[in-house]
């Protein structure tokens, strides 16, 4: 009889034996990665025209775009809002995560709020935000932080109730002032999850600042994008949209990165 799986089952081992006896390191690794991509995207741009835009064409429109003022200025600007957003989101739940993880009586009042705001797809705060304010600055900034937010005070009220309460008993023991509590003793056990917080908030900052301007801003990234592609332009979609990604991938590596291997030095 004729198993259907006996084709994933024979040829998936075979690929992965593969990878491994290909031994590389992790530069050889994501070469390897960046190549399939590629290949992949050739294949679409050959069997999906004039939806997928070949290879080719849109290195061209990306160094069209980075010769462009108008790319340029909607980079500052979303670049400005993207900041503005992942500031505020990051500093608003950073407090609040800290107030419900250390108050039981705070967490019981917060915790189905909490649950609801997580369960609440992105969107929706975009589409409330900009009925109640209009489509200006001001909708944008409350929806994405707003959105944020939740993320960002769960993980640190996890990491906060999941402390060493050891070093409480201790800090209680010597009677340490409560602000020299917070800062020598919590703070020091919660800046990994405090990295990670920042992180997220600045990974899905930027992705929903260009929902927003996509939907209600008349200028910005993705305010761009979503005017190439109801002009059925779909290189400058994708040239757009993979310079942006570049961008925040430079930014997230290179400064996040730099704080959190700085202020994690210690572990080595």
């Amino acid at each position: 009889m004729h198993n259907p799986d006996f084709g994933n089952r024979s040829v998936l081992p075979t690929l992965m034996q593969l990878v491994k006896n290909l031994s590389l390191g992790k530069p050889g690794a994501g070469i390897v990665a960046i190549g399939l991509m590629l290949l992949i995207w050739h294949f679409m741009a050959l069997n999906f025209r004039p939806w997928v835009p070949g290879i080719v064409p849109t290195l061209q429109a990306m160094q069209a775009a980075l010769g462009s003022q108008a790319f340029w200025n909607d980079f500052v600007l979303t670049l400005g809002r993207v900041l503005a957003s992942f500031a505020a989101a990051s500093v608003a739940g950073t407090i609040l995560g800290l107030i419900i993880g250390l108050n039981a009586r705070t967490e019981a009042f917060f915790q189905p709020l909490l649950a609801l705001a997580l369960a609440v797809p992105d969107p929706v705060y975009i589409i409330f935000a900009i009925l109640a304010l209009g489509t200006g600055e001001t909708a944008g900034f409350v929806a994405l932080t707003i959105a944020v937010l939740p993320f960002v005070a769960n993980i640190v009220r996890s990491n906060v109730q999941a402390r060493d309460r050891s070093l409480d008993e201790m800090a209680q023991i010597y009677h340490l002032p409560a602000p020299v509590r917070i800062m020598a003793v919590l703070i020091p056990q919660l800046v990994p999850a405090l990295l990670t917080a920042m992180r997220f908030s600045f990974a899905l900052s930027w992705k929903l600042v260009v929902v927003v301007e996509a939907i209600g801003q008349p200028e910005g990234i993705g305010a761009s994008i979503f005017h190439s592609f109801r002009q059925l332009r779909m290189r400058e979609v994708a040239a757009v949209a993979i310079l942006f990604i570049i961008a925040m991938q430079l930014l997230e590596r290179g400064v996040l990165g730099r704080v959190e291997k700085r202020l994690l030095r210690w572990r080595d």
